[in-house]
This record gives structure tokens, sequence and C-alpha cells, in this order.
């Protein structure tokens, strides 16, 4: 209450810059206090703010600024100073090589999860880069309100390629891609499933796949064509020519007519293509190129000439909305069309042609990053400020000589960039090795190119140059803004007071980070134990699934049913505990249309996999007829169903091809799918034919004879076909390794965020335990027993470790129990205190065994030798 006013001392100072105010400031605080002791504060102020107005337009302090103007000091940051601060840093690093070695470590570790982060973000901005035509190509994508949710899909109606070939000439090229082609191609006794798509002739024509071995203009031109890439060719033919050679698969025989190069940082991701005819051989081609209804898993692309535009695409598509109204009215349907470089990434996309690579999980990766980063950032800070009372005098010294604050800014930023690029060096060296290891882990990531490249390293380079600044921008400002007769007694405390609550907060949020990732371990691990003593719904212990590959399905059953270890057969498209590639259309009441899970099954399948039936009979109660066919579904089935207006019976139903069906049983939920798989309407139609798999019950206590013995038998009914079996369980167990795969990951960012956070915790209390030596040492002389010592120098870390803790199991249990392991598992056991104690218990014991191997060289030292010299 008794000081001057404040915004007029501003104004003062701003005004007067770098001229010295020192005595017109004492005068005017002596007349300020003594016009205060006679008159009062209001009159104080106002004469005080009188002065100032009057010395803003005095010629003296114009002179004084003026002359100021020509200081003998140099403000300005030269290369020659810059040089300066170079040397300056290195000396400091080889002085203080302690805290170099800690922050080069822990910037190493940090920066290399944020490398790899940042070199998949580079790779997948260049995704589609390289073809040619690029600027023309264009993916046309649905948009669909359903009455709920407004969906995005990268895919479109199947009579949409037709219909834009045919009604619109301007457009110079319309090219069909499908999914579905996914051969299993016989190769030296054993069978090898490839991924492919099936597209159209002039594939090659709009995208640049650079071929090897073939003509593009003609390799998808004939129908039972087939197109493999480089590794594949070397997989199946080793150093024989491919080239028109004929492969077996269950699409029948296939003719290679071209090798293509792998195709990298491309949303077109395949092994194989066949043909586009070879899809119309198979299928109703009549019934598609009218088909408005379905618009999953097919993706049309246009190459429009150069004399048109984007919008005359637009126009026409914004016609084809009303064609496809005619079909099924929508609450809301449109039609757009995203250049073929804009494909990936995008922000959220359903049913994708290739791998998701979206904004989603870049930005996600990216975070993961950072927050390995940070910890090791906020060392950097912790043990500068740690060393504040080292630097302190330095910095005094140097202000008296003449330095500003902007220069004393540059060198402290100067010295973290130079640190950060050379951890930088280590940092690559540890991106080498994860690299390796996340590409075997991560699904579609053959796709990305992330070997270090010119670009990629200039991309490295100003990651670390920005991570130096923001390392150093903290110190930069504190020790910028000491006091020079402070720095200089040795007192390091600034105007705001002691930066102890700032080193206790980013000391805290380090192991936070920790404990966050090391209760993720925890977390994970446990759904991977929930998986396998959860009751899925069905049967999977001694079930034998075999694939058909194309033999008389029904001789095959009969043959493995005579022998005396097999109970029962029966077949499956698809096998329980497995994903459901696809999903079909149904038209529920002449009009809507529901998408649903379709599986063919044989004889007995619900009995023999022990799937309970709610409601009606099985197929072998109710066959169907030869003009309506007998289905059974789940609940979540009729559920949906009812959601459509049903004006006839609800238990009948239209296929997408026309085809009646009658519901005759409905079966409880169950997880037909992996429990990271919601429960989604299913649909069993009665069908051998299009049944993939022989699934045999065994009751044998010999299980290798068995399985010696039906191999026996299967080459007897086709001496070319072999015999795949495997166990159903050992199939559902590996279609949880992305479990294992995220246990692996958050296992290494544990450890990655445990190591810089462990390294940190070692350099501050070196330095803290350092600065007090000889206060230790005089408890030692004054009686002080190792165990009051220890607890003395640790019980300050303890805390902020327990403060940590306190924060971060609501955090963590907030994260994992009610986002992450609902996204995961969708049906999995939530995060339980058993996981939350272990991660307290190990992060303690961390923090424990850091601390003590520090303190314990000070508490067990001579105190003599620390006091010999006082």
């Amino acid at each position: 209450m008794n000081h001057p006013p404040a915004l007029a001392q501003r104004i003062l100072k701003w005004y007067a810059g770098k001229a010295d105010l020192e005595d017109i400031q004492g005068d005017l605080d002596e007349v300020y206090g003594l016009t205060l002791e006679q008159s009062g504060k209001l009159k104080a102020d106002f004469k005080y703010w009188t002065q100032v107005l009057s010395l803003l337009f005095s010629y003296g302090l114009k002179k004084r600024k003026s002359k100021a103007a020509y200081s003998p000091f140099y403000y300005k940051n030269s290369i020659a100073m810059l040089k300066n601060y170079f040397k300056i840093a290195i000396r400091n690093f080889a002085k203080q090589k302690s805290f170099t070695i800690i922050n080069m470590v822990g910037l190493a570790l940090g920066m290399s999860v944020s490398l790899l982060a940042l070199g998949i973000a580079v790779s997948t901005f260049r995704f589609d880069e390289f073809h040619e035509k690029k600027e023309r190509t264009y993916q046309i994508n649905t948009f669909i309100d359903d009455g709920y949710e407004r969906w995005w899909y990268a895919s479109t109606f199947n009579a949409m390629g037709d219909h834009l070939k045919e009604s619109y000439p301007f457009i110079e090229e319309v090219v069909r891609v499908k999914k579905g082609f996914n051969p299993t191609i016989q190769h030296h006794g054993t069978s090898i499933a490839f991924d492919g798509y099936f597209a159209d002739h002039n594939f090659f024509d709009v995208f640049t796949f650079e071929m090897v071995q073939g003509n593009p203009a003609t390799a998808l031109q004939e129908p039972n064509s087939i197109v493999l890439t480089e590794r594949v060719a070397e997989t199946i033919f080793r150093e024989k020519n491919p080239l028109e050679q004929v492969v077996e698969t269950q699409f029948g025989p296939l003719r290679v007519t071209g090798v293509v190069k792998e195709p990298k940082e491309s949303h077109l991701a395949f092994k194989v293509l066949t043909s586009f005819e070879t899809y119309e051989l198979l299928n109703d081609a009549g019934k598609e190129r009218l088909d408005w209804k379905n618009y999953r898993n097919n993706y049309v692309y246009t190459l429009l000439p150069e004399s048109a535009n984007k919008e005359q695409l637009e126009n026409a598509l914004a016609q084809c909305v009303t064609i496809a109204d005619e079909f099924g009215k929508r609450t809301d349907l449109e039609f757009r069309a995203t250049r073929v470089d804009d494909v990936v990434p995008q922000w959220l996309v359903f049913n994708n042609i290739g791998p998701e690579w979206d904004l989603p999980t870049l930005l996600g990766l990216l975070a993961i990053g950072m927050l390995i980063l940070l910890p090791a950032v906020f060392n950097y800070t912790n043990l500068s400020i740690a060393r504040a009372l080292r630097r302190a005098k330095e910095i005094g010294v140097r202000k008296v000589v003449g330095a500003d604050k902007r220069q004393i800014k540059v060198q402290f930023i100067v010295e973290t960039v130079l640190l950060s690029l050379i951890s930088l060096v280590g940092g690559l060296v540890i991106y080498k090795i994860i690299t390796q290891e996340f590409l075997k882990m991560a699904i579609g990531s053959e796709t990305l190119n992330i070997d270090i490249t010119g670009q990629l390293i200039l991309a490295f380079i100003l990651f670390a140059v920005v991570v130096g600044i923001i390392s150093g921008l903290f110190p930069a400002l504190y020790f910028s803004k000491l006091s020079i007769l402070n720095t200089l007694k040795g007192e390091v405390k600034n105007r705001s007071g002691s930066v102890s609550g700032v080193r206790k907060g980013l000391f805290v949020f380090q192991f936070l980070i920790s404990m966050f990732f090391i209760i993720g371990v925890g977390a994970v691990a446990k759904q991977y134990t929930h998986v396998f003593n959860y009751n899925l719904g069905f049967q999977s212990e001694n079930m034998l699934a075999v694939p058909f590959h194309g033999m008389d399905k029904q001789l095959a059953i009969n043959e493995l049913s005579n022998h005396p270890d097999v109970a029962e057969v029966t077949t499956t498209s698809i096998l329980p505990g497995l994903s459901i590639p696809d999903l079909d259309i149904i038209i529920p009441n002449g009009k809507d249309t529901m998408l649903t899970q379709t599986v063919s099954v044989g004889d007995n399948f619900f009995q023999q996999m022990n799937i309970d039936l709610f409601w009606g009979e099985t197929f072998e109660g109710a066959r169907s007829t030869a003009n309506e066919k007998s289905v059974i579904v789940n609940q979540r089935f009729m559920r949906d169903n009812r959601l459509f207006d049903q004006t006839e019976d609800s238990l009948r139903f239209t296929m997408a091809d026309g085809t009646p069906c009658r519901i005759v049983g409905i079966l409880k939920d169950f997880n037909f799918e992996p429990l990271s798989e919601r429960i989604d309407p299913l649909l069993f139609i009665y069908s051998k034919e299009n049944s993939n798999y022989a699934l045999l019950k065994l009751r044998s206590d010999n299980i290798k004879t068995t399985i010696d013995e039906l191999d026996e038998i299967w080459r007897g009914i086709d001496q070319d076909a072999s015999f795949e079996a495997r166990f159903l369980d050992q199939d559902i167990e590996e279609a949880y390794d992305f479990l294992v795969t995220q246990i692996k990951i958050f296992s290494f960012l544990s450890a990655m965020a445990i190591t810089i956070c462990s390294l940190g915790l070692l350099g501050m209390v070196a330095y803290t335990t350092e600065n007090r030596t000889k206060e230790i040492a005089i408890r030692k002389i004054m009686g002080a027993s190792n165990y009051s010592l220890y607890y003395t120098l640790t019980r300050d870390f303890i805390k902020l470790i327990a403060i940590a803790s306190i924060i971060g199991i609501p955090l963590a249990y907030l994260f994992y129990d009610k986002f992450f392991l609902v996204v995961l598992m969708r049906y999995g056991k939530g995060l339980g205190a058993l996981e939350v104690i272990i991660g307290v218990i190990f992060l303690f014991a961390i923090g424990f065994g850091s601390i003590f191997w520090q303190t314990g060289k000070i508490a067990r030292a001579n105190p003599a030798t620390k006091l010999r010299y006082e």
C-alpha cells in the first residue's frame, strides 16, 4: 500500500529503455515518501503520476536515452558471439560430465520413440505421391446417415463404376477395385495365403506401380490371370521365371501375367492382383451393375482428363445420389471425390481398402512419443536449476561486464540445442533398433518406408533443434532474470522467489508418466489372462480345423468320420473365435438395408460346438425349401431387425441377391468373433458347398498318431492336397497376438520412461546430496546414525513419488478402465486393484533403489575429509 503506482513505474522504465534511471527513481521515491507522510496516499499517487508524465516529455531524459544508444557494450548476438557460446557449451559439457551424460542418455532415449512416430508420420504423408497422374486421380467416397450417426466410407456402391463409365464421357478412365481376393497358393506341399484385390484391366494405366516382368497394359485384361509382387514371386517360384506359370487356388487355376515391385507408401497394399473379369466369372456381374444397395468392399477411382476439373466430377456425383435413392431411400446420402494422394491420412474413414494409417493413429503415436520425451526435457530443466549455484556466479560476472538478458538466453538455448543434436546421434541408433521390432508388430507396417533418407534426416534435425529450444527455454528465462548482486553473493533467487516448486512439479510429472505406463502393462496382461478363462459360448477344445482346398467336401467328411478317434464332423465357412472379414446386406422390409455377418455351416454344427439355442429349432428340424431358405440368427440380429418398419412377418427377410429367407431359430448372443469385436447381427445358413473348413471333434489319447492317420486318409482322397490341420483353440490363441504386441509396446514404453526418470532422479539426488555434504558431515560428527541420514536425504524425494502415485492412480484408472481397455477389448476385464498395487510397489522400488544408491555414498563418507578445509 505504501509503494508508488506500479503502472507509472513500468511506463517510465519502458520509455527510458536503456537509459540509466537510478538517481531519478531515487528522487521520485523520496518525494513520494514525504508526500505520503504529509498529505496521504491519494495525493502522493497523483503527484507521482504528474512527475512521471512530465519526465516523459523532458529534455534531460531524452538526452540520457540518446547517450544510452551509444553504449560501449554490444547487445547483438553476432557470429563471433555464437561461436563463443559453442565453446562455452563444450567446456561446460566436459566440466560437468555426469550432468552431460545423464542428459544425453535421457534425451536419446526420449527422442528415439518420437523419431519413430515422426518417421511414420513423414512416410504416411508421402502416401501415393509417386503416382504420375495423382493430380487427376480421385477415389469416390460415400457418406451415409443411418439416422443415428453419419458414416464416411472409403467404398461406394457396386453400380457406381459402370454408371460413371457409361454416363459421363468427360471421365477419362474408371478403375474398379474389390476386396476379397485372398488366394491360398500351394507351395512345396504347404499353402500360403496372400492378400490382394480384384482390379480392372486399366489399373496400371492409372496407378504407377512399377512392373518388372510382364506387360502392364495386358496383365489384368483376361480372366483367371494373376499379378504377383516380387517377394511373392520369389517365395513361390524362387529362381524359376514366374511368367506364364499356373498357380492353384480356391478361385481355380490362375496364370501369372506380371510381377510388380512391392508397393510402398500406398493405400493400395497388395501381394497379388487378379483381373476384374475373374470376379465377374465368379459372381453375377449383371446384378452388380445395377446394385445401388451394397457399398462395402467396392472401390471406384476416376481419372480426369487435363481439361476437366474436380467440380465437374462432384456435379456428376450429386446426380448419382438421385439414382441411388431410387433403390433405397436413406436419411442422407452423399458422394465425394478424394484425390488419391489425400486418401491417407484422413480423420475417421470406415471400410478402408488398405492399412488404416489415419490421423487419430498418427496423433496417438506422436502423443506417446511426446510423453516419453517430456521427462527427458524435464530432466534437463531440473538438473540445470540444480546446478544454478555453480552457474549463478558465471551469469553474474557476464552481466557485470555488459551481457544483457537476450545474450544470456541465447547462450543457454545454444547450449541445449547443441546437447540435443549430439543426443540425436544416440537417438538414431536406438531408432534403428526399435524400428525393426515395431515393423514386426504393427499391422500394415510393410507399406511404410521409414528408412533414413535425406528428407527424414532433415526432419530429425529440425525436431532435435525444436527439442533443444524447448529444453533450454525455462533455464534460459530463469538465469536471465537473476539479480547481479544476488548471483555474486551466491544467492540464486530471482524476483519471483525460489523455483523449488517448479522442480518438484516436473519431478512429480516424470514419475506420474512412469506409473501410467507401468499400470498399462498390468492392465493389458490382465486382459490376456482373461481371454483364456472366458466362456466364448462354444466349445473349442479338441476341435481340429482342416481347410478343404477345393476337394470333394462330402467325400472328405465321410472318410474322416470313419476314423475311430473322430467323434463328430461338421463344416463351416469361418472358424468360430476368428474375425469375420466381410459383412453382408439383407433387406428386412423390402426397402431398408441392414448389415449382418453371414456364416455357412454343415450338419449338427450347433450341437457339436455346444452353442445354445434360445428359441426355435436347428437346420436338422427345419430344412430349406425350393422357395425359401431356412436361417438361424442371434439375439442381436432380432434386436436390430425390430428397428425397421415391419409390414409383414418379422421372421422373414430378403438377401441382397433377392433370396427369400425365414428365421427358424434364434441363438443366445455369444462371441463368435474375438472379444475385441462387438457382437454384431449374425446369420447362419446351412450350406456345405460354401463351407471352407471341416471341424473334427477328437477323442484321442495319442493326438500325434491320430493326426498322422488322418493325414493318410486325406492324401488318399487327393494326392495333391496337403493336410493342414490346426486345433481351433490354437487359432483362437493366435487371434489374440495383438494383446502380446500391446504388452511388448507398453513394456518398452515403461522401460523407456522409468529409465529416463531414474536418470533424472539420480542426477537430482547427486546434486542435492553434493550440496549438503558439509551438513551431513556435521550431523555425523554430532552423532547422527546412518538411518537418520538416509531419512533426511530421501524423505523429500519419497514424498514426491507418493504425490505422483496419488495423482497418477485416478488418472490411470479413468484412462484404462473407462477408455483404453474398452476400445482394446470390448468384452474384457477392467483395471483391477492388483495391477495398480504392483505398479505402485514397482515404482517405489525403482525410486528407493536410485535414491539409496546415491545417498549411501554420502552417508558412508568420512566427515573429516569433508570438513578438512573449514
